[in-house]
């Protein structure tokens, strides 16, 4: 009887126990404020992180600016991320360097901040979850030169001057064509919003100046899709040798048209994934990288259609 009733106390103890350290898991809370909320990209970046909440058994949301709204929305969202003490935030910054009164604010309260997808311009940020978007540029490059046979002018459709990612890889195409192959001539680089109605207007306006263009690189999915926009209006599809990235109906279709040479592309999913793992090991006092690599993958009519990139293929 007596073993009977210190097993039975063995048992509830540990049953206590589990339960107490199930409920305090479940306590974790990671917020993700991203850029924009309503991109193919943006919503496999949520459907990643959801599923590691899950996974780990702790709470996350994706808060952030809808199309065309301004950077306070996501400036308040982080705010009130850092109102509610949660025990990491995941940053995609919309500026590079606009939140920084906020992340010091975090780290006054020894909250840890992610960085994932685009990086920001702090050391506060413990760590950024992404590609190697320089390294995504120069193969953008490569491929560029491979198709047109290392010759020619080309140009660049990019984001405003404060987006560090397209800035990066913006500089990785330019500058390997510049210092690899001198046949090549890089034009003006082409800012514009982050919209495909924007980067259509400034496609057009760049295709009527430089009318002798035969390349063009589209920085991120809605370059891409305002470059082909621009191409069929001006009756210019196929004329012009275009790298894209990211992916998407509009781009996978154009790739299988021939208006679109190629493009790279990413993992959102895993990406999201990935940083909610981090947040909470940046939470636990983990020593962290500087830098997590998610990789990048190169497709074209030759290959969008095997199960290697299919799963990197959104929508």
């Amino acid at each position: 009887m007596k073993k009977m009733l210190i097993l039975a106390f063995l048992l509830f103890f540990i049953m206590g126990a589990k339960a107490q350290e199930t409920e305090s898991l479940k306590q974790i809370y990671i917020p993700v404020i991203a850029k924009t909320i309503d991109f193919a990209f943006f919503q496999q970046l949520k459907a990643g992180a959801l599923q590691a909440a899950k996974d780990y058994g702790i709470k996350t949301t994706f808060e952030g600016p809808k199309i065309g709204e301004p950077l306070e929305v996501q400036i308040n969202a982080f705010k009130s991320a850092l109102d509610e003490n949660p025990q990491a935030i995941v940053l995609v910054a919309l500026d590079a360097k606009a939140l920084t009164p906020d992340l010091e604010e975090a780290q006054k309260a020894g909250i840890p901040v992610i960085g994932m997808d685009t990086g920001v311009d702090s050391p506060i940020v413990k760590t950024t979850v992404g590609i190697d978007n320089y390294g995504a540029g120069e193969l953008a490059a490569a491929k560029m030169r491979e198709l047109l046979g290392g010759q020619g002018k080309v140009g660049i459709i990019e984001l405003d001057k404060t987006n560090k990612v397209g800035r990066e890889r913006s500089d990785g195409f330019m500058n390997t064509l510049k210092e690899n192959y001198p046949n090549m001539q890089v034009l003006p680089v082409q800012y514009s919003e982050d919209s495909r109605a924007a980067a259509a207007e400034t496609a057009k306006s760049f295709l009527k100046t430089y009318p002798d263009v035969i390349g063009l690189f589209g920085v991120n999915g809605n370059m891409t899709e305002g470059i082909i926009d621009a191409l069929k209006e001006l009756n210019k599809a196929g004329s012009v040798t275009v790298i894209g990235f990211d992916s998407g109906k509009t781009i996978t279709d154009a790739i299988r048209e021939g208006i679109v040479a190629g493009a790279i592309t990413q993992d959102p999913v895993g990406m999201g994934y990935k940083a909610i793992q981090t947040a909470i090991q940046a939470s636990e006092g983990d020593t962290l990288p500087a830098f997590i690599d998610t990789g990048f993958f190169w497709y074209d009519k030759s290959n969008i259609d095997t199960p290697e990139i299919q799963k990197y293929l959104y929508e």
